[in-house]
């Protein structure tokens, strides 16, 4: 890897990760390659290694790097094409999305806790059934599970009982879907989806509103996060809303019994 010019005090993490990225993208880092040694990346960057390490955990979260304890960091399959498939064009745009985002969080922490209050058991069973669809449907194609997924959503909006709060997420259930889509080209992110609704489910069988709110808010904070991160790599002049779900804080992660979401800092 050349050495470039050394880079401006501010956002140095934030300039790290996009230039690696760029690297991966752009095919001059190839699914499976080993990064270079942090010192040899260091000396190339002008950086010190806490802000590479912080870089390659921002590159890990959003599922385009693997970091491996002993062994390195090694470029994911797929990954120079991972923005190519998030940002394909449609009725989401990245500005959007972020306005998306920010609504489902505020309409469904919401109904969920209705939802956690007012279901009957019918409703419940209805939800663990289409938990468990997900679960036997997560390698049998997009469309299914993304159909599924929405459903999850939509089927405790009318749990909730509030027909007015009910409706205004029927209203945008064309961009909900698109939103799911998006979100499973990101690693990880059926699995992700099966553990977060089977902890969401769970609040609502103990018919527990904050703890259901509070899943479902770390549930949809997740993707955005992880939307957010590749979009400042796509775009570095992109500025997001100033919002806690963008700060990188984990204060509002799930308690999620996988090594798959709780193991290190970067995929939670």
């Amino acid at each position: 890897m050349s050495a470039s010019k050394p880079l401006p005090e501010a956002t140095l993490s934030e300039q790290v990760t996009t230039r690696i990225a760029r690297l991966i993208t752009e095919g001059k880092l190839k699914h499976g390659e080993r990064l270079p040694p942090e010192h040899e990346l260091c000396r190339a960057l002008h950086v010190g290694r806490s802000t590479l390490r912080e870089a390659l955990k921002s590159l890990a979260f959003a599922g385009m790097v693997e970091m491996r304890h002993g062994d390195g960091t090694y470029v994911t399959v797929g990954s120079s094409k991972l923005l190519e498939r998030i940002f394909t064009p449609g009725l989401l745009t990245p500005e959007n999305v972020d306005d998306l985002c920010e609504a489902r969080i505020a309409l469904e922490s919401e109904l969920v806790a209705l939802c956690a209050q007012r279901a009957t058991e019918a409703e419940l069973q209805e939800l663990e059934n289409l938990v468990l669809e997900m679960q036997r449907s997560m390698h049998h194609g997009a469309e299914c599970f993304s159909q599924l997924d929405v459903q999850f959503h939509l089927t405790i909006a009318a749990s909730s009982k509030s027909k007015v709060l009910a409706h205004l997420l029927e209203t945008i259930r064309q961009l909900l879907r698109e939103l799911v889509v998006k979100s499973q080209e990101l690693p990880d992110a059926r699995e992700l989806a099966c553990a977060h609704h089977a902890i969401i489910l769970a609040a609502l069988k103990q018919s527990n509103p904050r703890r259901a709110r509070s899943a479902m808010r770390a549930h949809l904070n997740l993707f955005q996060r992880r939307y957010k991160m590749l979009l400042r790599v796509k775009d570095p002049e992109f500025h997001d809303h100033e919002d806690s779900s963008a700060t990188g804080s984990t204060s509002g992660q799930l308690a999620v019994p996988t090594d798959r979401v709780d193991s290190s800092p970067q995929r939670t």
